[in-house]
């Protein structure tokens, strides 16, 4: 199955284009990577649409995907096509379903900080409907010219598809060969006092706290796939503490290679992505590119 790359002019199309490569090297999937022009035709309006208004738009398109060809990195296989549709996500979920892709690149918005993922309008859209995994990557990302994937983080926060997540972020790694890892955020308010008893206290709720989730973690991987992944998923856990998400995701180590799964809203519809306030915040603060994970089909 091949891998949709979401191309366009500026950074967020360059972004896109060096993660996915990263991903192909890792997998052996191939690219296709897409341009999608908006027209009235694919929106049921044909009689706004003549040559004059297509072909400055498919000279364009043409031009941007030279420009692509050219930034492809060496050794991976590519091919490169102009879609029509009546809005860029759409465009983009319909070359994903006739190509039967294992997932979708996208970069962020130009209007976010550098090392970030900031969601425009189309990855806002595609990140709450899209039925197959999406890849965002952070607005400047480079890799080196055999750059792989080398670990992947499962974001873990014990909601009712947590398993589920899990079990996906480690089948994920093993697809990749790279490592697995268990992450999950404590946020909590500044301390007010300090002192021996108060600090004690403190540590003490913590890590009560992270042993109800290695718990957890065993309990909902092993409803899915028994055997020892639950043990080995929890063994694995790391906990990013701070007094918010930006301070409690920088407090976990991350490393050049990372990739960072993020489960959907405990209310996805089936099948979809759907992401959740909590989820929004850690891919906001997210230092590498994250791999959301549609919600489990609903029997």
């Amino acid at each position: 199955m091949p891998i949709v790359v979401a191309y366009t002019e500026g950074d967020s199309g360059t972004s896109a284009l060096e993660l996915a490569s990263v991903l192909s090297r890792s997998t052996g999937e191939a690219l296709v990577v897409a341009v999608v022009v908006t027209t009235p035709h694919a929106a049921g309006a044909p009689e706004f649409v003549d040559g004059d208004y297509l072909a400055p738009l498919t000279q364009w398109a043409d031009r941007v995907l030279d420009a692509a060809r050219e930034r492809m990195p060496s050794g991976v296989g590519a091919s490169f096509q102009v879609v029509r549709a009546s809005s860029i996500p759409g465009g983009l979920l319909e070359l994903a379903s006739r190509t039967t892709a294992s997932a979708l690149v996208i970069g962020s918005s130009s209007k976010g900080p550098l090392g970030r993922i900031s969601l425009g309008s189309v990855t806002d859209r595609l990140v709450h409907s899209a039925p197959l995994p999406v890849l965002l990557a952070p607005l400047g990302y480079r890799a080196a010219p055999s750059a792989r994937i080398r670990r992947v983080s499962i974001g873990y926060g014990g909601s009712k598809d947590g398993g589920y997540v899990a079990v996906a972020g480690a089948r994920l790694a093993e697809t990749l060969g790279a490592a697995a890892r268990v992450v999950t955020f404590a946020v909590r308010p500044p301390k007010q006092f300090f002192g021996g008893i108060e600090e004690s206290a403190d540590e003490l709720v913590i890590d009560r706290w992270v042993t109800r989730m290695k718990a957890a973690i065993i309990k909902q991987v092993n409803e899915i796939e028994p055997g020892r992944l639950g043990d080995r998923l929890a063994r694995s856990l790391v906990v990013g503490d701070g007094v918010s998400w930006a301070h409690a995701i920088w407090d976990v180590e991350w490393a050049d290679g990372d990739l960072l799964v993020v489960g959907p809203s405990s209310s996805a519809p089936a099948a979809r992505i759907f992401l959740g306030s909590r989820a929004s915040k850690i891919v906001r603060s997210a230092p590498v590119p994250v791999y959301l994970v549609p919600a489990p089909r609903r029997h």
